[in-house]
């Protein structure tokens, strides 16, 4: 006899909504660059893949299967134009006494509109029982922090460099319901449902 919590597990799709970008080469160069200057070391810092790159929206958890089906036909009824985007400045999360994700964030104008965008998914799936739990800043994660202390980053010294630094531009053009598969080299994402810009 099967174990109820097994069934469940398998009936259920680690999940969340992101905006996918074209301008990866741009961040990989900018990976790159932070390293060469702040001198992290892999002991330290853990590199976002490549393909990983995305603008999270909303983590959605472990979704029941028939929920799926749910979130993508009122993902579908979402009408949106393609934003136009530039990279610019460095900032951290939680903060810099304790900074466990070092990310790229966006100009002003591409963050009213992105935010615009958050807004109107999460109104879409409210209904279904998801909301975001935190104010939402529209960024890329860079890196993963693997100590817990701000000295051994050098940030006193990146944040005023980069503040006002653009990157590079982008467009998103579309939003993906993503699935996520834990790995012990690291999450892996797929695809599951994409809604185009019109």
């Amino acid at each position: 006899m099967y174990n109820v919590n097994l069934i469940d597990l398998l009936n259920k799709i680690r999940t969340f909504i992101a905006l996918d970008i074209y301008g990866k080469d741009t961040l990989l160069k900018l990976q790159e660059e932070l390293i060469a200057v702040s001198g992290w070391l892999q002991h330290k810092i853990k590199p976002i893949e490549k393909e990983n790159f995305h603008f999270t929206i909303i983590f959605l958890g472990d979704v029941d299967l028939q929920i799926i089906d749910e979130l993508s036909k009122k993902l579908s009824e979402l009408e949106f134009d393609p934003i136009k985007i530039t990279y610019t400045g460095i900032g951290v999360f939680p903060n810099s006494d304790f900074p466990r994700i070092i990310w790229v964030g966006v100009d002003e104008v591409s963050k009213q509109k992105i935010v615009s965008l958050f807004e109107s998914i999460t109104s879409k799936i409210r209904d279904l029982g998801f909301k975001a739990d935190k104010q939402f800043t529209p960024h890329i994660t860079l890196f993963r922090n693997k100590m817990e202390r701000k000295e051994n980053l050098n940030l006193d010294n990146i944040f005023p460099k980069y503040k006002n630094k653009v990157f590079g531009f982008d467009v998103i053009d579309k939003i993906q319901l993503k699935r996520s598969d834990l790995t012990a080299l690291g999450p892996i994402y797929s695809n599951i449902f994409t809604i185009h810009a019109k």
